[in-house]
């Protein structure tokens, strides 16, 4: 009589598994579990170029002296002509601000070379778009030695937005549909669709245009167009072709 062969338990599990995989069953899901039905994923993107209401110019006043109270001294002054000149340009107070200031010693090498350094930006805002080159030479007419930089803006991006999801939305179906019929089937509902942060592209002159508005009267410049985009992935069902 032949004494019955005790395999450890670890090798009875190992071979109950192997035996359910060769039957197609997962050993995570049990037989008989439903499967989930095919789905699709795709992802879409839109844009919007469109014209700007608004400009943003800061320009400013950089005064050198060998005093500290002398180079605030003569910053303030050609400060406020300069304010002076644009409110009288129809600017209003409230589209004027200081975006920074500052006053720093500046060490040279020599006594005499060492001098204090006085600097003024201020911030312009207008949706006068025609007349932002006629603003910055008034600045530069009256005491202004800096342009720091030229942005054109929307003041409300809120249409362009919703344009650019639309558009979003289309194309990432439009790539689904594609999909599943290449794949032998067409597109079922939709089960899932979400968004990511659009961006935002506001349009800035170039440092070459800059440095032309500073030597050039009058300042040629004009708006290019703001760039408005998002993206979306949306995920359908699939259904496979009969």
């Amino acid at each position: 009589m032949r004494m019955p062969i005790l395999l450890p338990l670890a090798a009875v599990f190992l071979a109950s598994n192997v035996a359910a995989q060769a039957a197609g069953v997962s050993s995570a899901q049990s037989p008989g579990a439903r499967e989930l039905p095919p789905t699709i994923v795709a992802s879409g993107e839109g844009r919007r170029d469109v014209a700007p209401d608004k400009a943003t110019i800061v320009l400013g006043v950089e005064t050198r002296a060998r005093t500290p109270g002398a180079a605030g001294s003569a910053n303030a002054e050609r400060m406020t002509a300069i304010r002076n000149a644009l409110t009288r340009a129809g600017v209003g107070e409230r589209d004027i601000s200081t975006a920074r200031y500052s006053l720093h010693l500046q060490m040279g090498r020599t006594e005499a070379d060492t001098q204090y350094v006085a600097s003024n930006l201020i911030t312009i805002q207008t949706r006068r778009l025609n007349e932002v080159g006629r603003l910055i030479d008034l600045g530069l007419g009256a005491g202004a030695n800096t342009i720091a930089s030229l942005q054109y803006d929307l003041t409300d991006r809120t249409d362009s937005y919703n344009a650019a999801l639309a558009e979003a939305v289309t194309n990432a179906r439009r790539q689904a549909d594609v999909m599943a019929r290449a794949a032998g089937g067409r597109l079922g509902d939709l089960v899932e669709l979400t968004t990511q942060p659009g961006s935002y592209q506001p349009f800035f002159a170039a440092e070459a245009s800059m440095r032309m508005a500073a030597s050039a009267a009058p300042t040629p410049v004009s708006p290019g167009a703001v760039s408005v985009s998002a993206s979306v992935t949306g995920r359908w069902q699939f259904i496979p072709g009969r």
